[in-house]
């Protein structure tokens, strides 16, 4: 799941740049994705302390702030690719010291543009993630790091996570729900498994295989779709 978030003051851009982002997840990159829209900063913040987020397309002037002298004191996560647009080229001052993964002119977003901001921004999420997880099994709690999770799967409430040169943990979640926490390089290829297609090194019907050797199940109706979002992975980062 790709976690995006859209700020900008002007509520019009932000339903143009929603239509204009999902198109290109659906169409281009084929990825699962969820996108949060927002008006103000204060808003994005509480947001972004509550939520992973994969890719944040941000207005360099919101309400009168400078978002990007403002993300410099308040977006902590390196992990967050941040696209940063305006109609106002001379407010990208301070450039060099934010985490800037791509830099887009209003007036000069069309689809293309959009699109390469995407994917190197999907790039740079999909890359191995220093930050670590806390995942709690009873009263132990285990530090995981998403990239060491080869797949997970789900049975009656609970899920395992199947790591690389380690011991599975079993933990009480949906799967869905923990989906929600994970980088955008974890694909839903079947309704009790997920695959980090990172660790994928092979795939036939109806199954990846991964690099440990495991077996993967895809579903045979939604093998063709499983495979095209693989292959679009692949392709684009």
């Amino acid at each position: 799941m790709v976690n995006i978030a859209i700020c900008d003051d002007d509520k019009d851009f932000i339903e143009i740049t929603e239509y204009k982002v999902r198109h290109c997840m659906e169409n281009i990159f084929h990825a699962e994705h969820k996108i949060s829209t927002f008006n103000n900063l204060n808003s994005l913040k509480k947001h972004l302390e509550n939520e992973r987020t994969d890719i944040l397309l941000l207005d360099i002037m919101v309400n009168d702030t400078n978002s990007m002298d403002w993300s410099i004191e308040n977006i902590r996560s390196s992990h967050t690719q941040i696209i940063f647009m305006t109609s106002f080229p001379q407010s990208a001052y301070n450039i060099s010291e934010a985490n800037c993964c791509y830099y887009i002119v209003k007036s000069r977003m069309d689809d293309a543009t959009l699109a390469k901001a995407l994917k190197r921004a999907l790039q740079g999420a999909s890359k191995k993630d220093p930050n670590l997880t806390i995942v709690k099994t009873g009263h132990k709690n285990h530090i995981v790091n998403f990239q060491e999770i080869v797949y997970i799967e789900t049975f009656n409430n609970n899920i395992t996570l199947h790591l690389v040169g380690k011991d599975d943990i079993v933990m009480y979640s949906s799967l869905k729900e923990y989906a929600k926490n994970l980088p955008p390089n974890f694909l839903r290829c079947h309704q009790s498994f997920m695959i980090n297609m990172n660790h994928v090194a092979g795939y036939e019907p109806h199954k990846f295989t991964t690099d440990t050797a495991a077996e993967v199940p895809i579903p045979p109706k939604k093998y063709n779709a499983v495979i095209k979002k693989y292959l679009s992975y692949m392709k684009n980062i």
